[in-house]
């Protein structure tokens, strides 16, 4: 590069090759994956608190019996929340 030109071509080719890799490998639109989010209820939202006081509770207490009615609340909050997900996807087809 003997001269500003040259110099001005060769960053002119840069720049093309750069925008065009860029430009190849990101997609210009966000890619939708088909999975829709969870329509929050008050209904969820208090089990989910329910749940999350019991744990704490368990995490204090350390007994078995604690423990035992978590988990079974979490069961109980996990089927509804599937349950919800279940349901907004059949509205959503």
């Amino acid at each position: 590069m003997k001269d500003e030109a040259g110099l001005g071509l060769a960053v002119q080719w840069v720049q093309q090759a750069l925008t065009s890799a860029y430009e190849d490998n990101c997609l210009l639109r966000p890619v939708k994956t088909g999975r829709q989010s969870l329509k929050w209820t008050s209904e969820l939202e208090s089990l989910r608190r329910g749940v999350r006081w019991l744990f704490n509770k368990g995490q204090t207490d350390n007994k078995l019996h604690s423990w035992e009615i978590y988990r079974e609340a979490q069961q109980i909050y996990r089927k509804e929340v599937q349950k919800a997900s279940k349901s907004d996807l059949e509205d959503f087809l």
